[in-house]
């Protein structure tokens, strides 16, 4: 059975100006655009937003939306929302200013029936609406696509959110109740800005979690953290840092070529913060599945070519030697990535891995030792090598306790 959305953006916010609070800024986009991604992450689609009126803000965040990939389509009435969604379609509400988790959605979504999600009276306030004397709405709720219709044929006046929670409720909907979890704390309905400010920081915080390989978490992290919180409110997707990633290490082999080591090593080291930063951007927006694994797949290799290239352009003053080394580098390096593709092993964030060895070889070049460098970053391979082969043979051979 097929996921749709309908997502609430009518109410104003408690702000002078009159925004709305789908409109209101977080994480340097806003209020709806969250709700949307939350949505299309959980497989929705269509995914409608209900509005009464279009601020250019709201028409600013659905075309960048529709930008992005996301099928959002508009409807200026509840009888218009209606009429979007097909027959027996399962209907995920989103309620207006609600900032949540993924993790709600998809405890919905697995009940594999009307469901709503509750939040115990005393973690709630005037914004969440009462469903029993125990019990308040958390702003999700999954129902029946038919729910909608026959709501919408009885509505009159009454609003569209609120009626269609009371009848799910009467329905027989199962109420799903916050737990004592970190992500719960993320759970927000939004009237003001100031509601926003703490969701907003754990938004940034599991965006700049550790990641990614020694170079990236002890030295390239707080570089890369600046360089996601510049580009949040850009149009910039993480799928355009990888291909400047890609397209600045093609150029550092093209300078390795003519010869500009240096210069080509400067580029190298300009990539390294950019797939990290992608990385992040992409936890940031809940687009971790637009980008494509091809373009990962893309950076050993560039990475390989730029390393060849390096080492024929010391073959002149250094003899052929250089070709040998680089050549079983590349070859531990492939190796240690097939012998990876399993359980991560102790010690993993210490492996060889092409950002830090490019920063492992700028010592080597500032003085001149080139070779020198190709060694240790051979030697460096080889034994990431051996040691994860030694972890993988370790575990295939460890008695078991039956």
């Amino acid at each position: 059975m097929t996921v749709a959305a309908l997502i609430a953006a009518y109410h104003e916010a408690d702000e002078p100006g009159g925004a709305l609070r789908a409109t209101l800024p977080l994480a340097g986009r806003t209020v709806v655009e969250r709700q949307a991604r939350l949505a299309a992450a959980a497989g929705a689609d269509p995914i409608v937003v209900l509005v009464e009126r279009m601020p250019a803000e709201l028409t600013a965040a659905l075309d960048r939306m529709r930008s992005e990939g996301l099928n959002v389509q508009i409807a200026r009435s509840v009888d218009e929302a209606a009429k979007t969604f097909a027959s027996g379609t399962r209907l995920l509400l989103i309620a207006d200013g609600l900032v949540a988790d993924e993790s709600h959605v998809t405890r919905l979504i697995a009940a594999g029936g009307a469901a709503i999600l509750t939040v115990p009276d005393h973690m709630g306030d005037h914004r969440y609406e009462r469903i029993d004397p125990q019990s308040l709405w958390g702003g999700l709720a999954l129902i029946d696509g038919a729910l909608l219709k026959d709501t919408v044929a009885m509505l009159g006046d009454w609003d569209l959110q609120s009626t269609l929670l009371r009848r799910a409720v009467q329905s027989g909907a199962r109420q799903f109740g916050v737990r004592p979890e970190a992500s719960d704390d993320q759970l927000v309905l939004a009237e003001r800005a100031s509601d926003l400010a703490d969701a907003e920081a754990r938004i940034l915080e599991s965006a700049s979690g550790a990641r990614g390989g020694w170079i990236s978490r002890y030295f390239l992290s707080p570089l890369e953290q600046w360089l996601t919180r510049a580009l949040m409110p850009a149009a910039v997707m993480p799928g355009m840092l990888y291909i400047g990633a890609a397209v600045l290490i093609g150029l550092a082999g093209l300078l390795f070529a003519r010869g500009w080591l240096l210069t080509g090593l400067i580029l190298f080291l300009l990539s390294t913060p950019l797939d990290g930063s992608a990385d992040r951007l992409a936890v940031l927006r809940l687009q971790r599945g637009q980008v494509p694994d091809w373009w990962r797949l893309a950076f050993p290799a560039v990475t390989a070519m730029a390393f060849a290239a390096l080492a024929f352009s010391l073959v002149e003053p250094r003899g052929w030697g250089c070709v040998a080394v680089a050549a079983a580098t590349v070859a531990f390096m492939a190796a240690l990535h097939l012998e990876q593709d399993g359980p991560e092993v102790a010690g993993h964030i210490w492996l060889a891995e092409p950002k830090g060895m490019a920063w492992l070889l700028l010592p080597f070049a500032a003085t001149g030792r080139w070779v020198t460098g190709l060694a240790a970053l051979a030697l460096y391979a080889a034994g990431s090598f051996f040691w994860v082969q030694r972890q993988g043979h370790g575990r295939k051979s460890a008695p078991r306790h039956d």
